[in-house]
């Protein structure tokens, strides 16, 4: 029998309190997991960027001495760089930058572009353009629009425009106000602009220009803020919006007046409808279509945006227009059609680490029935998996670890050691309760005994993956995710066997053999 005078002890006194702060934990968990962005490989940054500058009709000795070498020079002080090279080609010059594993590309960005100011380049030579790669920043769906080869209304140029109008008024404007999208890119077709055609001679004859002309179009087409104005307790914001609405108006456009007559585009020239110069030419199922590129905010789920444009194109279909896909067929005769998925592979990819780890957890959960030969008992450890997995998508949250392949991995390689301390402490107070104590002193000590070691056990196993998280380099980017999950995963089992297990224990007990074989129920 106790002493009326025990010691008091939170875990097994305050048991509701207890499975309270889990609850919590395990809840936060999970909603930490339904906001963890999905992609197939941690997100990784390369330090590297190049500087595009164009030098039309220039060749590369010239390039190299004109553009190239300057812009070396003026960019070799650059914070954290670690090399620098360029390459230089018939009308481009290409200077790669390569920083050190760890430099903040933000600022780097930042000091390059003011380091380029202060070049000198050529009149002839474009403005230098800055490009970094990021593999987050590529499409998450690609999209085919094309018309039937059957109609006449996507024949020539006049189709492609077509294509295109269709691409830009429906289908872009119908994707964009979808939850995660970032941008949806129409590529392809003939993208119209307005040409203003001026004669030559016309322009001789009235002594202009062609610079008078151009300054006086973009003059004219404009929208400009003009502050704001306040009448008693209201406040207007002026603007001045004049910007040109139709070919008559850019074409009464007075350039000059002279002597009392006003010399008007139209008098050089023409205006007409055009296309601008075509950069692609994309092909589906050998007609010539429109591409639509779909792209996802940084913190969005690529699945979840796969899925609801997924779900706003339904498929291909001669009568149903609840579909954007059904209504382009029936009212526009065209097709509108994914062509690459990225989402798909990711899912297939998260799908088999996740189906592992299930069947990693219920061969453990197996092997300890096979070798405990008691249902409580192993229900009580077992539990403990779950339990561990959920409080660790927490912490992953908090440290912007996205769920890759290799946090799911990690996850995957974790689940055998995260009943190990489950395991420790449940058979010591197993082994005091077998030797005459009660329920709640054998958890009691039982858990005290060992917890010295389990926290020796696991900080052991922490110090073997938590080193990945400070590899510098591209190595570092891939495998600190798995080392971070495993961590954080270890810690979680380390919290639950030394406070959940022995609560849970004091509560269920234990079936125990006597010498005769009989069982008894604590």
């Amino acid at each position: 029998m106790e002493s009326p005078h025990r010691n008091p002890n939170f875990t097994t006194d305050r048991p509701v309190a207890v499975l309270m702060v889990f609850l919590a934990a395990i809840v936060f968990g999970y909603f930490s997991l339904i906001q963890l962005p999905v992609t197939l490989m941690p997100e990784m940054s390369y330090p590297t960027l190049t500087v595009r500058t164009e030098y039309p009709g220039a060749a590369p000795e010239e390039v190299e001495n004109d553009i190239s070498r300057r812009i070396e020079e003026a960019l070799g002080v650059v914070g954290g760089l670690n090399e620098i090279s360029s390459i230089s080609r018939a009308g481009v010059s290409d200077v790669i930058l390569e920083f050190v594993w760890g430099t903040s590309m933000v600022d780097a960005i930042q000091n390059t572009l003011e380091k380029l100011d202060l070049v000198r380049l050529p009149r002839e030579a474009e403005k230098p353009l800055l490009l970094h790669y990021d593999p987050s920043l590529d499409p998450v769906m690609e999209l085919s629009l094309s018309g039937s080869s059957r109609s006449i209304k996507y024949k020539g140029d006049e189709g492609l425009r077509r294509l295109r109008r269709i691409a830009e008024l429906q289908v872009k404007r119908q994707i964009e106000p979808i939850k995660g999208v970032a941008a949806a890119r129409v590529r392809g077709g003939l993208e119209e602009e307005i040409h203003v055609l001026i004669n030559e001679a016309k322009l001789q004859r009235v002594s202009l220009s062609i610079g008078q002309v151009i300054s006086r179009l973009r003059a004219e087409n404009i929208n400009a803020a003009g502050g704001r104005i306040q009448e008693g307790g209201a406040e207007y914001m002026i603007r001045t919006i004049n910007e040109y609405q139709s070919l008559e108006e850019i074409a009464n456009t007075i350039v000059f007046r002279r002597e009392g007559r006003e010399i008007r585009v139209k008098d050089l020239g023409q205006v007409v409808y055009g296309q601008r110069d075509r950069e692609m030419m994309t092909k589906t199922d050998g007609n010539e279509s429109v591409q639509i590129d779909i792209y996802k905010e940084a913190d969005a789920n690529m699945i979840n945006v796969a899925e609801q444009v997924s779900r706003l194109i339904g498929k291909i279909s001669g009568s149903s227009r609840s579909t954007l896909a059904g209504k382009l067929r029936a009212e526009e005769d065209a097709y509108l059609r994914v062509v690459a998925d990225r989402s798909i592979f990711i899912d297939s990819s998260i799908s088999e680490v996740m189906s592992t780890a299930y069947f990693g957890g219920m061969l453990a959960i197996l092997v300890l029935l096979i070798f405990l030969r008691d249902l409580r008992t192993t229900a009580i450890i077992a539990l403990s998996i779950p339990i561990s997995i959920l409080v660790t998508f927490a912490p992953l949250n908090i440290l912007d670890v996205t769920l890759n392949i290799m946090s799911l991995g990690g996850l995957a390689m974790g689940i055998g050691m995260l009943v190990d301390s489950s395991i420790v402490v449940l058979e010591s107070i197993y082994r005091c309760r077998e030797e005459g104590d009660s329920i709640r002193k054998a958890a009691i000590r039982g858990t005290k005994e060992v917890r010295g070691a389990v926290i020796a056990s696991t900080l052991t196993s922490i110090c073997v993956f938590f080193p990945m998280v400070f590899v510098e380099g591209l190595a570092g980017q891939v495998f600190s995710d798995l080392g971070l999950t495993v961590v954080t995963s270890l810690i979680a089992s380390l919290i639950v066997a030394v406070l959940f297990i022995p609560m849970l224990a004091s509560r269920t007990g234990f079936q125990l053999k006597s010498d005769a074989g009989m069982v008894s129920h604590f």
